[in-house]
């Protein structure tokens, strides 16, 4: 994937992995007109439709700055492991060369190269020169008892939960800014402190929506929320005003779980939106 050009900051989409999602998995409410109206998104026998895990590397204020951490190596129920490794390797980079990671939300697909299991057996920082920037309602969301001692979130304790130990985490409070171009864009429903990173520079708009939206389906029908979606009926607000922002705008979409590289723009056409990519 050609690196995609915002004024002077470089984007440049990494993918960790592909995937297939069942529709009465991921949208259970809405799995059968899902497979209805859009026949041509299926793609294996079993109904099962693609989506992608998409990191997004932004060149920024001379710093890299990696958007997302994808899935990982870690062997977790229902991924295929993930190859962000690879990705940086095949473009040049090494994990050393990453200067801070902003994770959008604190989903096990999103920290997942956070760190990798070291020799003994311990998380060790993936990104060794770098610094993490979270959203301070989404940290104290996750960091509760109820999920970090529950046993079914140990991306907890293995992904996010070292940052702080080692020191290297640093908070952030909703519109703030990141740098002279970036900035964090409120937006709640998937998670309580989810956030998409604003990017602006020379006149020219982009956005990296996290986990806002899933699925290009979602421009039809923003309020066809997956199950992940910890308040459906806010993230379904979320994503009509993105929609809304990204189309008046002309901003380039980036979208870390639409079809690699998840990039393009959102248009009107015959009284709908429609999506097309760069």
């Amino acid at each position: 994937m050609a690196r995609i050009r915002v004024g002077s900051v470089e984007i440049l989409p990494l993918l960790d992995t592909p995937m297939l999602m069942n529709p009465h998995t991921f949208i259970p409410k809405h799995a059968d007109e899902f497979m209805a109206q859009y026949p041509g998104e299926v793609v294996d026998p079993r109904g099962l439709f693609p989506i992608s895990i998409t990191c997004y590397l932004v060149r920024s204020a001379g710093r890299n700055i990696l958007v997302d951490s994808g899935i990982g190596r870690r062997r977790r129920p229902g991924f295929p492991p993930g190859k962000l490794d690879d990705a940086l390797r095949e473009n040049g980079l090494s994990p050393d060369d990453i200067d801070l990671v902003v994770n959008t939300h604190l989903h096990l697909d999103h920290t997942g190269w956070n760190t990798v299991e070291g020799p003994d057996g311990s998380a060790e920082l993936y990104f060794r020169n770098a610094g993490w920037l979270i959203q301070r309602v989404e940290w104290d969301y996750w960091m509760q008892p109820r999920f970090t001692g529950s046993g079914e979130y140990p991306h907890l304790e293995q992904c996010v939960g070292p940052l702080e130990t080692a020191g290297r985490v640093d908070f952030a409070y909703s519109e703030q800014a990141i740098d002279e171009n970036l900035v964090f864009v409120g937006s709640p429903g998937h998670t309580p402190g989810h956030v998409c990173i604003g990017i602006q520079s020379s006149g020219e708009k982009a956005i990296i929506i996290g986990d806002a939206s899933h699925h290009p389906v979602q421009l039809d029908h923003p309020d066809w929320s997956p199950s992940a979606d910890a308040d459906p009926m806010l993230a379904a607000r979320t994503r009509r005003l993105l929609f809304d922002e990204a189309e008046a705008d002309s901003r380039t979409w980036l979208a870390g779980h639409w079809a690699f590289p998840g990039a393009g723009r959102i248009v009107p056409v015959g009284g709908r939106r429609v999506f097309r990519g760069l």
